[in-house]
Parts: C-alpha cells; sequence; structure tokens
C-alpha cells in the first residue's frame, strides 16, 4: 500500500503531468490565453470515490481555442485567464513511454521506482519539452489534484478497457484516499474549467469570423490656431527680395475634427496576415490649422514641405467609409513579404518608438516620420523584411505608387501635376532601410534602436535622391531621446527651379539653378509613466526643410504633449505647437496651435 501510494504521489509531482490547463492559487490563480499559440483546454471531472469501481471515467474531452485573433480575446470575455498553468516554465508537456527518457532522472534517486512503475503500468507520466522531470520543484494542492485527476483517467481508461486486473487494489485504495484528501481542489478545478469551456464556446458561437478579429479606433479633436499674420507669406521671394502673401489665413476658426478607422485583421494559417481597413473623416487636411503651411504642387504627395505641422489624422477626404489600407503579409521568420494594394509608407519605414503614433504621441505629421522619406505617403507597391535569426540587424525595402491603381498618364490626384502615373511611374517612393537594435537576453527588441536610410522618389516631375538617419535610445525607464536627420537633392530635370511649376512659390526668384539640396532635422524627448502608468509626455524641436534658396529664415517647429490615459480604452491628449519663421520666411509671425485628442480604442 505504501509504495503504491509513492508511486501516485510520484505522477502528481510532474508539474506537467495531463495537458489539463489548471488554473493554480499558487500561479496566480487565473487563466489567459496567449495571442498566437494554439490552447488546448481538456475538461477535468472527478468521480466520486467510492464509485470509482463501478462508474466509468469520461473520456477527456479537448475545447480547442482557435488560434484566429478573433477567438485570442477569449481571456477578456470570459474573464478567465489562461497564462499561469501547471506547467510556469513551459507551454506544454511531453509524454514519455520510458522513465529512462527524463534526463534528469537517476536509478539512484529515492522516486525512481515509483515514476518507472508509473510509466510502465499506467503510463501517466510527462515531462518537460526539454525531457526533464524536476523532480525537486515544488507544487501547489491544485497541481498535485491535477495530477491525480490525471492518474484516474488513465485508470479508468483501463476499467473501461476490461482491464481491470491490471489495477491492483492497493493502488485504488490509494486512489480513493487521495481522492477524499483532495475533494475539495477536484471540484474547484472542475468548476473553472467547465465555465471556461462554456464561456468559449458561447465565445465561438457568436464570433465575428472563425480567422478574423475587427480593431477599432475613433479620434476626437478640437483644433485651433493663430499668428499676427492676415495671411502667411509664402517661402519664395520676388525678385525684389521681398515676401509675397498667399490666400491661407494667419488666422482660423476653432473645428471639431474625428477620424474612425476599422481593421479588419485576418489570417488563414497563423503566420500570415491579411489588414483591411476602412476609414472615415470629418473635415480633410485643409480644415486644421497646421495643414494651412506652404506645401508646392510637387510634394503634394508627401509630407515634403512646410505644412507637417498639420494633424496626421486630419488628412483624407470627408465623409462616408473609404478603402484606407488593403496589405497581405506572409512569408518565415526571418524573411516577410507585404503584398500593398492600398496602404501608407510610414507603415514600413522610418518607424520609431516614441514620435510614430499620431493616436499616442505627436499630433503633427513633421514629427511623426522624416518628411524625405515620405514623399509619397499613400498607394500600391510591396515591403519587404529581413531579420536573419531575430539578430539586432533587419533590413528593410518599401516600393510604393501614389497612382498605381491608374492605368495612363495624366494629372495626379495627389499632386494636380501631369504625370505618367501607374505601378512604376510619377509619383513613386523607393525606399531601402538598415536597422541596429540590439536585442535583449529575451529576444526582444533592446532600449536603442538606428535606422539608416535612401530614398529615391519621384513626385510632381521632380526627383528626391535623399539619405537619413533615425536614432531612439531609453536610456532610463521613465526618459527617452529620439530624433531624425534627412539630406539630398532634389532634381528639377533641368527646368529653373523659381519657374518649375511642380516648385511654384517654394523657390526664391533669384535662384537661377534647377536643383536644391535641402536638409531636415528634429530632435525630442519622451516620459514613459510621467505620474501615472502608462502616460507619456513628449517634447520635440526640428526644421522640416533648411535650404538657402527657399526664403529668407529657416521654419521652426516645437511640439509638447501629454498623454494620459483614463482607462485601457480611453486617453485624452492635450497637444500645443509653435511654429517660429513659418514657411522659412521671417515677415510671418509665430504660428500657435492648440489641440485636445481624445481616442478612444476597441
Amino acid at each position: 500500500m505504501k509504495n503504491s501510494y509513492l508511486n501516485l504521489a510520484g505522477v502528481i509531482g510532474v508539474i506537467g503531468v495531463t495537458s489539463a490547463v489548471i488554473a493554480s492559487p499558487s500561479l496566480a490563480g487565473e487563466l489567459t490565453t496567449s495571442k498566437t499559440t494554439k490552447l488546448e483546454a481538456e475538461k477535468i471531472s472527478a468521480p466520486v470515490a467510492s464509485d470509482i469501481k463501478v462508474k466509468s471515467q469520461p473520456s477527456l474531452e479537448t475545447v480547442k481555442i482557435s488560434q484566429n485573433p478573433a477567438v485570442q480575446s477569449v481571456s477578456q470575455s470570459a474573464e478567465v485567464k489562461v497564462s499561469q498553468v501547471v506547467t510556469p516554465d513551459d507551454s506544454l508537456a511531453q509524454n514519455v513511454t520510458s522513465v529512462s527518457q527524463l534526463s534528469d532522472v537517476r536509478p539512484t534517486d529515492w522516486a525512481f521506482t515509483a515514476l518507472q512503475s508509473l510509466v510502465e503500468r499506467y503510463g501517466c507520466i510527462a515531462g518537460y519539452p526539454d525531457r526533464t522531470y524536476r523532480g525537486q520543484r515544488a507544487l501547489s494542492r491544485f497541481e498535485f489534484a491535477a495530477g491525480l485527476n490525471a492518474c484516474l483517467d488513465k485508470i479508468n481508461e483501463i476499467i473501461s478497457a476490461g482491464l481491470a486486473d491490471k489495477v491492483s487494489k492497493e493502488d485504488l485504495a490509494a486512489l480513493q484516499k487521495l481522492q477524499e484528501e483532495f475533494a475539495a481542489e477536484l471540484a474547484t478545478l472542475r468548476g473553472r474549467v467547465d465555465a471556461l469551456e462554456a464561456k468559449t464556446a458561447k465565445l465561438e458561437a457568436q464570433q465575428f469570423s472563425t480567422t478574423t478579429k475587427l480593431e477599432g479606433q475613433v479620434v476626437i479633436a478640437v483644433n485651433g490656431g493663430s499668428s499676427g499674420n492676415s495671411f502667411l507669406n509664402q517661402p519664395g521671394l520676388n525678385a525684389l527680395g521681398g515676401s509675397i502673401a498667399t490666400t491661407n489665413p494667419g488666422k482660423s476658426n476653432v473645428t471639431l475634427l474625428s477620424r474612425v478607422r476599422l481593421n479588419f485583421n485576418t489570417s488563414f494559417n497563423g503566420d500570415d496576415l491579411l489588414i483591411t481597413r476602412l476609414q472615415a473623416t470629418t473635415g480633410t487636411g485643409a480644415n486644421n490649422y497646421g495643414a494651412l503651411l506652404f506645401q508646392p504642387g510637387s510634394f503634394a504627395a508627401g509630407n515634403v514641405g512646410f505644412s507637417g505641422a498639420g494633424l496626421d489624422f486630419g488628412g483624407g477626404s470627408s465623409g462616408a467609409f473609404s478603402l484606407n489600407k488593403l496589405t497581405y503579409e506572409f512569408g518565415s521568420r526571418d524573411l516577410r513579404l507585404t503584398l500593398i494594394a492600398q496602404g501608407n509608407a510610414f507603415d514600413y519605414v522610418d518607424t520609431n518608438s516614441f514620435a510614430n503614433n499620431e493616436a499616442v504621441d505627436f499630433n503633427s505629421s513633421f514629427f511623426i516620420n522624416n518628411p524625405f522619406h515620405t514623399v509619397v505617403i499613400a498607394g500600391q507597391g510591396a515591403f519587404l523584411s529581413w531579420n536573419p535569426n531575430n539578430s539586432a540587424f533587419t533590413a528593410r525595402l518599401l516600393y510604393i505608387a501614389n497612382a498605381g491603381a491608374s492605368a495612363t498618364p495624366g494629372v495626379a490626384a495627389s499632386t494636380g501635376i501631369f504625370s505618367n502615373r501607374g505601378l512604376s511611374g510619377d509619383p513613386y517612393q523607393a525606399t531601402a532601410e538598415v536597422e541596429f537594435a540590439p536585442r535583449t537576453s529575451d529576444g526582444t527588441k533592446g532600449p536603442f534602436a538606428i535606422r539608416l536610410q535612401y530614398t529615391n522618389a519621384s513626385t510632381g516631375n521632380v526627383t528626391f535622391n535623399t539619405g537619413g538617419v533615425n536614432l531612439e535610445w531609453a536610456f532610463s525607464k521613465y526618459a527617452a531621446i529620439f530624433g531624425r536627420y534627412g539630406f539630398g537633392t532634389i532634381d528639377g530635370r533641368g527646368v529653373l527651379a523659381s519657374t518649375n511649376p511642380g516648385l511654384s512659390g517654394l523657390v526664391n526668384a533669384a535662384y537661377t539653378g534647377s536643383n536644391l539640396s535641402p536638409q531636415t532635422w528634429s530632435v525630442g524627448f519622451a516620459f514613459p509613466d510621467l505620474f501615472k502608468k502608462g502616460a507619456l509626455a513628449g517634447i520635440a524641436v526640428g526644421q522640416p526643410f533648411i535650404e538657402s534658396n527657399v526664403g529668407n529664415a529657416s521654419q521652426t517647429n516645437l511640439e509638447l504633449f501629454y498623454n494620459f490615459p483614463i482607462s485601457d480604452h480611453i486617453r485624452i491628449t492635450p497637444d500645443v505647437q509653435f511654429v517660429f519663421n513659418p514657411n522659412n520666411n521671417s515677415s510671418n509671425s509665430t504660428v500657435t496651435i492648440g489641440t485636445l485628442r481624445t481616442v478612444f480604442s476597441f
């Protein structure tokens, strides 16, 4: 009897003795699903001790929580988490057929005979994926009950198969005592898993799709700005060096802007991702004050120019929902390819942890992306990313054509200038980026990253060849520095820059060349968890377009924000911008822009 009891106790010491997912108070007591892995939760039923010889134990009923993203949120719907399982160090236990398969179990161990007997007689032993047993690890009563339940199932299978003589009376007596001792734990486990099973079944029955997860975001912002000018002057000076006024007012009404995005994220095999995004806005880009700053026609397909002070979420057409993004990503862990039927360049290159998301950090397009590497914002194309063996180095290639869906030459909608269009024609952008971001010990991205960039683009019948650097460094848990620098040439293709239709109003009349050699830079500080966990504050300063033949000064932008989380789904962000020497023209008074942004995520 003692040896039989020892045998049964020995099996319970295996942390992964059964594939059942058990909630253990010693392991935080709750269960959670992972975002990308498949979880199998097996139903546990505890037989009554006195009936163990006559009642047949139900076979293990497997409940599969699908890998598709729609069911990944089961932890929220069922209010049951499944991350802390019986195996805290490894997610899956491995069945063994011989005790010799357990690398850390030796014949001299005091429990060797018990383990050997359980493997050979009942087969209710499992080890970790690395084929270890870890017999010295402490376990909780719930973990013990989980192992006990596994042995009950095995023995009932033997009895149901008509092999009752294979189970000794001593083992049955030991099981009965253990079952009585752990009756409360077995009942609790059965209740928890039954509740998870019922709620999972309800979620699967009511889910939107078996392959698709819906994500939504709503941005609502109050925006206003003003300067001391009745009308802002353009950058380009006349032949006498005097300023030329534009029709853009120096003051504006306070506006209420909004943007709604619905993302349908679909995975067909767990390693691919189809993103379909519908977007609707109230108000076009011209309805937020910063966008009234100057941008020549050739630059209108992207962020180059001075209007980067505009709200990044304030652009787009006003009215009904339209297709904003349609992409399909697939490949291996190291090499990923994305086909872009409709997409944005800034989703793939020139990213930054502290200045890249208009719903989280800075409002203005200028501080979110290097304008020289978002010459073309949206269009059709492809993106390739290579990160060998999860190393510190990542190489990226992007090609995107703004009028890739246009079959014939014509006036590009983004620039208003006649061009050849199409997938290989103007306006287009090709960008190569190499990132160095050392990994932490667990393989995730570390606090430092630097990205080197090169872009060749054509838009509005001018050609860009630009380089750039993108840097971020979180030098403490609560502070980080980031910055961008861009430089290059804008080739007017032999047309005098001051008379080039695509550059009209940009270049000083006295300039007699056809090419420009601009620079741009920005630098800032971010303060994560400032005053509250999950909050983010930031400040940045920079100059969007430095060129001696454009205006008589260099526009300087300064922006500050504080993102305050009201809840997991609501964030409020006050933001203020100051633009000095707007449009590279010292005759323009400082522009002040204030925004109160609220973001709802679901």
